[in-house]
């Protein structure tokens, strides 16, 4: 029986680390194949709401001054409800409340999960690898189940919302785990009282709904309106950006880089692949991400000598070099530059986790939060530069947007490498330059802790 009770804990908990990993793309990916196979505007509509609420509960979810544990197993909740919703019902209204429901969760399980590994860090040893790749086989089998029986998703809707619930167990217990961090730790409360931001705010995630459309399906709009629509969206980005500068001033670059990288590598080459690598160009992108994001920190520590210190000098060098590979028309250098990129990337995220983590200017409990915050910020910003560009291009040379997100050919190669990669690479590099810049007074920043 004992056995028993610590193989369904082992079990909750790997569930749970599982979800946490794959949260913040399963859903996304899943809703657009429903889409793509019904091509219903209910479920396209429903894409939109899950993209916009994933976008924005990341900027407000601490205004409910919660613990990060707690904040999990809301998370968990609400992923639950939103993946059941999907699997239960057709209806708009329901699949609209559920992409919210799923959103808010896609956006927040990820951050709160390892706020409460770090605060674990030294206190518990749980089996999570081994059982995170058999809950990962078994979604892939359910998946492909599904699919050979035209179930239509919903077999796999409902596994997944049966794991976010077989996964509150495992976050209960790591809440019990932090009680005494929390004692120890003062509570520090959030707010956002003032009513222009929340304003900006409903105008800025409008305009980022109607891009999503815009990238999904065949809406017209005039160019210039298109236009103006963006540069408000910009403008209104710049307006927040200066509103929250105080926080992790030393760190921002960095963090907007580090947006701004995975953004230009994931959303941007995700298409523009296609016009090197046709069809296979959007996995091979994907393949090398994962690549370089997986391998990135041991690569780096390995040609370093596990000197941190030289460690982040080799992976600066290979992110310039990267960026600088992606400027040069050619498969081999486009697939290098992209793999020097997520190197980078690889290597940059666990040691920022670390330093904002022991920071004495913002509370623990707020610091990975804050990381996504405001490498939220440097993606969307990619994303608006993008779509500006991209609706400059179509609209002098008097083509569909649509026909960058959904090409038959390769044919617009030298359009889309000069008038979208080019300019996104150099705005890219010049944020790169800004986070080198800031490296001394990020040292002052390490040094005054």
């Amino acid at each position: 029986m004992r056995r028993f009770k610590q193989g369904a804990i082992d079990f909750s908990v790997g569930t749970l680390n599982f979800l946490a990993n794959i949260g913040i793309m399963l859903p996304y990916v899943l809703i657009l194949a429903k889409w793509q196979q019904t091509q219903s505007e209910t479920y396209l509509i429903a894409l939109v709401a899950f993209y916009i609420s994933r976008a924005a509960s990341i900027f407000y979810t601490k205004r409910l001054n919660l613990k990060s544990s707690t904040y999990l197993m809301l998370s968990l909740t609400l992923g639950a409800a939103g993946s059941l919703i999907f699997a239960a019902t057709a209806q708009l209204g329901w699949l609209i409340a559920g992409s919210l429901l799923w959103g808010y969760s896609a956006a927040t399980i990820w951050p709160y999960f390892l706020t409460v590994k770090l605060h674990l860090t030294h206190t518990a040893n749980f089996k999570m690898k081994r059982l995170y790749w058999l809950i990962f086989a078994g979604l892939a089998l359910i998946v492909g189940a599904d699919v050979l029986a035209k179930f239509n998703y919903n077999l796999t809707f409902t596994l997944l919302g049966l794991l976010y619930l077989a996964a509150l167990p495992g976050g209960l217990l790591l809440d019990n785990f932090t009680s005494d961090f929390y004692r120890a730790s003062p509570h520090q409360i959030h707010g956002l009282s003032q009513t222009w931001r929340w304003v900006l705010s409903l105008i800025f995630f409008g305009v980022i709904a109607v891009l999503t459309t815009l990238r999904k399906a065949s809406v017209t709009l005039p160019s210039w309106l298109t236009l103006t629509i963006i540069g408000v969206a910009l403008l209104i980005l710049v307006i927040e950006l200066i509103a929250d500068w105080h926080v992790l001033p030393s760190y921002k670059m960095r963090l907007l880089n580090r947006g701004f990288l995975v953004s230009l590598v994931l959303l941007f080459n995700g298409f523009f692949a296609y016009f090197y690598l046709g069809n296979a160009g959007m996995y091979a992108v994907f393949a090398v991400y994962m690549l370089g994001f997986e391998t990135g920190y041991t690569v780096f520590n390995l040609l370093g000598r596990h000197n941190a210190h030289r460690a982040r000098k080799y992976s600066l060098i290979s992110l310039m070099v990267g960026q600088i590979l992606l400027l040069i028309p050619g498969v081999g250098s486009y697939l290098l530059g992209l793999l020097l990129i997520t190197l980078y990337v690889g290597y940059d995220n666990p040691t920022i986790n670390e330093t904002l983590y022991r920071l004495d200017s913002i509370d623990a409990d707020s610091a990975i939060i804050h990381k996504y915050r405001f490498s939220t910020y440097g993606g969307l910003l990619c994303q608006l530069v993008m779509f500006g560009l991209l609706v400059g291009v179509s609209a002098v040379t008097h083509l569909s947007i649509l026909s960058f997100f959904k090409p038959s050919s390769g044919v617009n190669f030298n359009l889309y490498f000069y008038g979208l990669s080019w300019p996104l690479v150099l705005i890219s590099l010049l944020i790169s330059l800004g986070n080198l810049h800031s490296l001394p007074s990020e040292k002052q920043a390490i040094q005054s802790e």
